[in-house]
């Protein structure tokens, strides 16, 4: 028997507001104990690790939410793509890690930019299934303002990268590319949570546009680091990337919790 594709309208499910504080101010703890506690190869070592841990536990929750709902018109499908889309995720941080810290070959460009690449149209499938099953239909000036979002950001993204370079190179079209992508997964995250504002699942993908909001900031900001050569392992934007997978655990949580 196939599960009924049924939102929860009623069902109480607050968000819990401090535990979002606590996720958020454990990510900049953790970044300050790597800065401050360990030797830099110590931090470098635990932060390839938990870089791709995090994708993994990600992975391994959509897998299982997939699994559960496999009957489910919408949510198994849509859960496969999204568990599919931070396996992807897990691969490219642990091949990027092993180029690193093993083969100590630079890791930038490499295959492993193929799998940090490949999560975003799954993740924009997730979002573009559930959207077109619970909205059918679309206005045009919505069309507008979800269309407006990525080209706003890319354009910024560009500007920014041309100014500071003064040229174009593959960087500069490659970091182009991933964020238009990331962009574009962001908009759509913005209007899922519009359409489930009114019902439980509202609450939940609130949270999921939150950590998808700071994993994309820290993107754009991580291909702005490269273009102009000022990352590395303990940059402070590690700590939103941090931060952005633990509040996407806690929506998914949620969402196991509601539908």
């Amino acid at each position: 028997m196939k599960t009924p594709d049924i939102v929860a309208e009623k069902i109480d499910s607050p968000i819990n507001y401090k535990f979002l504080i606590v996720i958020i101010l454990s990510a900049i703890l953790f970044q300050f104990v790597l800065i401050f506690v360990f030797t830099p190869d110590q931090s470098n070592l635990i932060i390839s690790v938990v870089s791709f841990i995090n994708p993994l536990i990600v992975a391994v929750i959509g897998f299982f939410l997939a699994r559960k709902y496999k009957g489910s018109r919408i949510f198994g499908k849509s859960y496969l793509f999204l568990s599919v889309g931070f396996f992807s995720l897990f691969v490219g941080e642990l091949v990027y890690s092993v180029y690193d810290l093993i083969l100590d070959i630079k890791p930038y460009p490499s295959i492993a930019e193929v799998f940090f690449f490949a999560h975003i149209p799954l993740l924009i499938t997730f979002l573009v299934i559930n959207i077109k099953f619970f909205q059918p239909a679309t206005k045009n000036i919505t069309k507008i303002w979800v269309s407006i979002i990525p080209i706003i950001i890319t354009t910024s993204y560009v500007l920014l990268s041309i100014y500071e370079i003064g040229k174009i190179n593959f960087d500069f079209y490659y970091g182009s590319i991933f964020v238009a992508a990331t962009s574009i997964a962001l908009a759509l995250t913005i209007l899922g949570s519009r359409i489930f504002k009114e019902g439980a699942l509202g609450k939940s993908w609130w949270i999921l546009l939150l950590g998808i909001l700071i994993l994309t900031f820290a993107d754009d900001w991580y291909y702005y680091l490269k273009i102009i050569g000022n990352y590395d392992l303990t940059h402070p934007v590690n700590t939103l990337w941090y931060a952005g997978y633990w509040i996407i655990v806690y929506a998914l949580l949620k969402h196991k919790k509601i539908i």
